[in-house]
């Protein structure tokens, strides 16, 4: 259901308007950190320590976002570096 809602908003206006709706603050900023983690793990130019320090961000946090990158298949992993690597 979340997946068909979301595949039917018109744009990244409208995106943005649902997101809040759906979500509380708490849950949103655990998602923006999440993919804050995978970001910099993706990088790889940080070590977990030096990630945790940077975002005020727990090890165990980093930690499981770790432990997440590595049970993902090798196509989830350049999905997730196309959308949050641009360079």
């Amino acid at each position: 259901m979340f997946t068909k809602l979301l595949d039917d908003v018109g744009g990244a206006e409208d995106l943005a308007t649902l997101v809040p709706l759906l979500l509380s603050a708490e849950e949103l900023n655990a998602i923006n950190g999440r993919i804050l983690v995978y970001k910099e793990l993706l990088l790889g130019k940080k070590s977990q320590r030096e990630i945790a320090k940077a975002h005020s961000i727990s090890i165990a946090t980093i930690t499981r976002g770790s432990n997440n990158l590595k049970s993902m298949s090798s196509t989830e992993k350049k999905l997730l570096q196309t959308l949050l690597i641009k360079e």
